[in-house]
């Protein structure tokens, strides 16, 4: 058996290929063409393993190499901290310790998205940090405001914004031309989004489990094509708890000898999924009153600035455990089971 590590960067590749004892066979940098990579690894095929590291750029090396036969996997970045710490830290080192590691088995695997689904999640990603520049935008104009000493505008009032408002609020030209281009951003961003949302919500419009996420309280359109697609193959979580762990809902444990603490865990798993669910947590409470009191109950519980954080933070835990059951068992959404009648 043979396996393979290969150190992934922008415009090069380096594999390093290993038999059973750790001898290497091959040790070579290649650019990133997949003729050139796969003709590399052609020889070994019947009796090789594939191990890439989680980059920026794995789409196209990792589908290229599953669509030729070879077994591939996907390393996760967070688990190789023998090639992030070490101090000598080169191509060919990270290579042969991809393979050390693949022929140890102790690859930490990421999951490989599916090819055919994965357009629409990145639009997703894509539509999230738009709307987040576009919330840059408001708050600069809001600061423009302020600056101004204008204290009475609200942040409705900001958002409908015209050219005569600005010659209003502000006497001088040149702020005036540069609050205009700000709305000019504004409303570019905003055209954009409302492309975005078309597309994807197209998408959709015969998923049983989109339907299905949607009578889950709180979670509306976007919010239910995010966790659709950022989940992607639920079967891949065993329990419930492996699923909320993913999405960030559950703190992180650190114990040693009588002493246990919550433990690091910022990032590890989804922040999509995070985000959605906390999203969610807060239209549920506002909207829900039977899960307005599950949150009075458990903000009573809690002293400190950051009661209210933990206590949507539990709101969030039940709507993904919720997730979590339609998404596996193809079953209706019924509130009472998690907050009761």
């Amino acid at each position: 058996m043979f396996y393979c590590g290969i150190d992934l960067s922008a415009s090069t590749s380096h594999l390093c290929i290993v038999d059973e004892n750790l001898s290497i066979h091959l040790q070579q940098k290649s650019a990133n063409e997949l003729p050139r990579i796969s003709n590399l690894l052609e020889a070994f095929k019947p009796h090789l393993k594939i191990v890439v590291e989680s980059t920026f750029n794995w789409y196209w090396l990792v589908d290229g190499l599953l669509n030729l036969g070879f077994d591939v996997s996907l390393a996760h970045t967070l688990g190789l901290w023998m090639i992030t710490q070490a101090k000598v830290k080169t191509d060919r080192r990270d290579a042969f310790t991809l393979a050390k590691l693949l022929r140890a088995g102790v690859i930490p695997k990421a999951y490989i998205y599916p090819a055919s689904t994965r357009p629409a999640r990145d639009l997703l990603r894509r539509r999230l940090k738009v709307v987040s520049m576009r919330a840059h935008e408001y708050g600069s104009l809001r600061q423009l405001l302020l600056r101004a000493g204008i204290l009475s505008s609200s942040r409705n009032e900001i958002k409908l914004a015209q050219d005569e408002d600005l010659k209003r609020w502000f006497s001088h030209p040149l702020v005036v031309l540069s609050a205009s281009q700000q709305i000019e951003r504004i409303e570019l961003l905003s055209k954009q989004i409302a492309e975005l949302e078309q597309q994807i919500l197209g998408l959709t419009r015969n998923n049983a489990d989109y339907k299905r996420l949607l009578r889950i309280s709180g979670i509306g359109k976007i919010l239910a094509l995010t966790i659709l697609y950022e989940v992607g193959e639920v079967s891949r979580f065993e329990t419930v708890r492996h699923f909320s762990s993913y999405c960030r809902l559950v703190p992180g444990v650190a114990q040693s000898g009588a002493v246990s603490r919550r433990g690091r865990s910022s990032k590890q798993g989804n922040a999509y999924l995070k985000s959605a669910f906390n999203q969610a947590a807060v239209a549920a409470v506002r909207s829900y009153p039977a899960i307005r009191r599950c949150y009075e109950r458990h903000l009573k519980r809690h002293r400190g600035s950051a009661r209210k954080l933990v206590a949507y933070n539990v709101i969030a835990h039940k709507l993904a455990q919720a997730v979590y059951f339609v998404l596996k068992q193809g079953a209706d959404y019924q509130e009472e089971l998690l907050f009761g009648k």
